[in-house]
């Protein structure tokens, strides 16, 4: 793998972006990104992860798959793939113009790679600003298409998730993921280098799935104490484990500051659904609470869900398109909307696995807006959802509710 780097000048950058399109001819908030969650419009579908090193610079981790990638045969004879990273730094969503900007160029020839995955890595001068957004566009040279991302960027506090880095064991690469299994080891650091312990809060917590979006509801506000608490010594190589279901917070000093990082332990097949009962719990959106109840107290649930799926779909072909599809939307649901509890238990989630990913999505920074149809249209349904302040994850929304979803709901259930 050959790993290049340069920054861009700005008379350079604007005249590339005036060539460019859409990559960044307006706000980030004010572009349609149903792409995001929808993996049919993207070319690459690439994992970052920000780590905030320094008090005013920050390091983008980045891995695409191979397989997504065209390899050509090069000069050298050898067949070579190449990505070409393309950042800027913007102060909000909404902010106009950016303060940095660079390229990177990740080069991976077959054979030089032990595995599909490549990886690569960047700095950014991010300031002393709390919260900013990189925009990236990756471009496959070879097949000359991009995928334009987006990543946001939290300085807010000394231990905000972002200033810890997670190793799985057996690996040199950094963890993209904040969820982990049973059988998973690893190490975590913060970027002070003085800190030879870290305070862990640990919750099980039994959640409630997402009421529809019609319902009155009345949440209740988070118990912060935790189930237990505990502390890591991190001065020597100590890898962890996670056995017990639940969320484990990491925190450099227990204080008034509830910020931190957050590992969570749920089902070993996360983000998939496998066991029945796993298969059996969505089907709730879509089945009254009696039908529920006779699935959830059957004790052969295979058969009560082979049987269930085959009603649906009338033949054994189309009930297992039928099965693909909603499974398909519960792992999407998942990988997209996890934040202190599942993805699918989730308001995004919810709207989500009931009606499809949304033609229209628009992101501000604490909201997002889905509508589902052409914009403007009478007979489009639209969802707006604001981010919740929640210490364990900045991927939490809650929905808008109101009573004209009813119709609407009935009606996608039903389909």
């Amino acid at each position: 793998m050959i790993y290049e780097m340069k920054k861009i000048s700005l008379i350079f950058l604007m005249s590339v972006l005036l060539m460019a399109g859409c990559f960044l001819s307006n706000k980030i908030s004010n572009q349609n990104l149903a792409y995001v969650y929808k993996s049919s419009l993207s070319l690459m579908h690439p994992e970052f992860m920000i780590y905030n090193f320094s008090e005013d610079s920050s390091r983008l981790f980045f891995k695409v798959n191979t397989d997504e990638l065209l390899y050509t045969k090069q000069d050298d004879q050898r067949f070579t793939a190449i990505v070409k990273v393309q950042y800027m730094l913007f102060n909000s969503i909404d902010a106009q113009a950016f303060t940095d900007s660079g390229s990177v160029t990740v080069k991976d020839s077959r054979g030089d790679s032990l595995s599909n995955i490549l990886m690569g890595h960047f700095d950014v001068k991010t300031g002393m600003i709390p919260y900013s957004v990189l925009q990236l566009k990756l471009t496959d040279v070879n097949r000359k298409q991009y995928d334009v991302f987006f990543v946001k960027i939290d300085k807010s506090t000394r231990q905000s998730r972002q200033t810890f880095l997670v190793h799985l064991k057996g690996s040199k690469q950094p963890y993209f993921h904040n969820y982990v299994s049973s059988k998973d080891s690893f190490k975590i650091k913060n970027r002070d280098a003085s800190i030879t312990k870290f305070f862990v809060k640990y919750y099980n917590r039994t959640f409630k799935i997402a009421p529809p979006p019609f319902a009155v509801e009345n949440p209740q506000g988070f118990d912060y104490h935790p189930d237990s608490l505990f502390t890591v010594d991190i001065s020597e190589d100590t890898y962890l484990n996670f056995t017990k279901p639940g969320f484990y917070h990491f925190q450099i000093d227990t204080g008034t500051n509830r910020e931190g990082f957050t590992m969570y332990r749920f089902t070993d097949d996360f983000p998939r659904v496998a066991l029945p009962q796993e298969l059996i719990d969505p089907l709730r959106y879509i089945n009254t609470r009696k039908e529920f109840e006779e699935f959830s107290s059957n004790s052969n649930k295979k058969i009560v869900l082979d049987k269930f799926w085959m009603g649906m779909g009338g033949n054994q072909e189309r009930s297992r398109e039928l099965i693909r599809k909603f499974y398909n939307r519960v792992i999407n649901a998942n990988i997209y909307f996890s934040s202190h509890i599942e993805g699918w238990k989730t308001d995004r989630g919810l709207i989500y696995i009931v009606f499809g990913a949304p033609n229209i999505v628009y992101k501000g920074d604490n909201n997002e807006s889905w509508t589902y149809g052409e914009s403007g249209s009478l007979l489009s349904i639209n969802f707006n959802f604001e981010r919740v302040n929640n210490p364990f994850t900045d991927n939490d929304y809650t929905l808008e509710r109101a009573p004209l979803y009813e119709t609407q709901w009935y009606r996608a259930v039903a389909v």
